[in-house]
């Protein structure tokens, strides 16, 4: 079998550029176009939670004496796709909960819907990859293996270390405050953030962009008069 070194200086280029896009897509989508309810501190959040469950898996199943094969660099492609999945899901049940509520009752009713979807997700595909390590082939039956705990350490990244981010990004759009810890300068109906447009009826009330558009038609009349 060929070295992890090898194998991993061959493979970096497409690793890195198939994390960069995952990266640029989650955070221009896992939440809404706004300053406030913007969740680019969570897509950081989820590339690393990815990024950790993959290490995790590969050192546990290393410091158990299990050897590596080229067959494996397929593994981080597969944890993104499956942790985007798992992020989006999360995500999206916190978004369909009340703005008004506070954030821990939308976290808790959030985890509700997503926390079981999740786990079976994950338990079910955990254990379609661990059927393979039935197979007669070596390389199948040791991908497999890697594959199977690789998922399983996802879903304890994303119900820990990523619903940590989430939580954090819930309290603070619960305090009405901006992305990057605050220091967004770019206002809720600004061009940059396509006036609003891309946000929900529900994110632009509770964002006061509807009313920030009426005293700028307003103030506009006034000038024009």
């Amino acid at each position: 079998m060929r070295s992890w070194s090898t194998d991993v200086n061959e493979d970096l280029i497409l690793v890195l550029l198939a994390s960069g896009a995952v990266s640029l897509y989650s955070m221009l989508f896992l939440g809404a176009f706004t300053p406030i309810h913007c969740r680019c501190t969570v897509a950081f959040g989820a590339i690393l939670s990815v990024v950790m469950s993959f290490f995790a898996g590969f050192g546990l199943l290393f410091y158990c004496g299990f050897s590596y094969s080229n067959f494996h660099s397929w593994i981080p492609y597969l944890m993104m796709v499956i942790g985007v999945e798992h992020f989006f899901v999360i995500c999206n049940a916190v978004d369909q909960t009340q703005l008004v509520h506070s954030s821990y009752q939308r976290i808790h009713e959030a985890l509700s819907h997503a926390g079981p979807a999740i786990t079976i997700t994950s338990l079910t595909t955990a254990l379609a990859f661990g059927s393979g390590m039935l197979s007669s082939l070596q390389a199948l039956r040791s991908f497999c293996l890697f594959a199977s705990v690789c998922i399983v350490m996802l879903w304890l990244a994303s119900m820990t270390l990523f619903l940590a981010f989430v939580v954090w990004d819930t309290q603070r759009v619960e305090d009405k405050k901006k992305e990057c810890f605050g220091a967004c300068f770019c206002q809720e109906n600004s061009f940059w953030c396509c006036f609003g447009r891309l946000a929900s009826k529900k994110q632009r009330k509770f964002s006061g962009i509807e009313e920030i558009q009426v005293e700028d038609i307003t103030s506009a009349r006034s000038n024009n008069l």
